[in-house]
């Protein structure tokens, strides 16, 4: 059952004593950034703070087992990835791409594992050819939309020739599909469940069983950061915790 106990249990379990201690010549904040917009994972409030299950595994992970102090602020997530790649923020949790591993260092397991999977429109005429899609590569056929800064997509969907239609944040993606501009989306189903029962979209657009592909998730560190150095205390909490879900701390089903 996919729930905040099961998905933090791993970093809690390690113990309570901090592993690691920062040098006095490094910062006293880890600057964590997040897309602002993926729920539950990254969340906005009405306060104006970021909250969402990475927000709660980075704090377990950097102040609870690290002793590092954090702070966390979100934006749109290619802005995001921006502030990393340049300096002005140290890290953040993603899946650790190709093109991201140029200047992020990520950890060697992942702290999560997701399943990804199709929103498609309830009415839709292709429905029932979707249901038949069990690979990436089944989608050629059709149009595909995702969101702009998404490195999953750029390193999973871009290679294939897709007829992809990108949107400026998650939540225009699956517009593009509620509008039948496209006929599917692929993204975490986690995510996507919560975004389903949201009344713009409740009724509307559906999730199909078919699971494509696993998402896992790393804790990334910039290249450039201070803390960069951090990343082999990062490593052995992981190594630490009970293995769920491929090798992340949980995997929802």
């Amino acid at each position: 059952m996919f729930s905040r106990r099961t998905i933090l249990r791993g970093l809690t379990a390690v113990g309570t004593l901090p592993l690691w201690r920062p040098a006095l010549a490094l910062p006293a904040t880890f600057r964590m950034v997040y897309f602002g917009d993926f729920a539950p994972f990254s969340q906005v409030d009405d306060t104006g703070r970021v909250r969402g299950l990475f927000v709660e595994a980075a704090e377990t992970l950097l102040r609870e087992k690290l002793g590092q102090g954090v702070d966390h602020q979100a934006f749109p997530w290619a802005r995001a990835q921006a502030m990393v790649r340049g300096g002005e923020a140290d890290g953040f949790l993603t899946v650790p791409t190709p093109e991201r591993l140029s200047y992020v260092l990520a950890s060697a397991r992942p702290v999560f594992t997701f399943p990804m999977c199709i929103i498609a429109a309830a009415d839709s005429p292709r429905l029932t050819d979707l249901q038949q899609v069990h690979r990436l590569e089944d989608l050629r056929s059709f149009r595909v939309g995702h969101y702009i800064g998404s490195g999953w997509a750029d390193a999973n969907l871009r290679p294939l020739g897709l007829d992809i239609q990108w949107a400026a944040d998650l939540t225009g993606a699956m517009r593009l599909v509620a509008n039948g501009r496209v006929d599917a989306l692929v993204d975490n189903a986690v995510s996507m469940r919560v975004r389903l029962a949201a009344p713009e979209f409740n009724g509307k657009l559906v999730e199909l069983p078919n699971i494509l592909a696993t998402q896992p998730y790393h804790f990334c560190i910039g290249r450039n950061s201070a803390f960069a150095g951090l990343m082999p205390q990062v490593n052995t909490v992981l190594a630490r915790r009970p293995v769920s879900g491929g090798g992340g701390i949980a995997k929802a089903t």
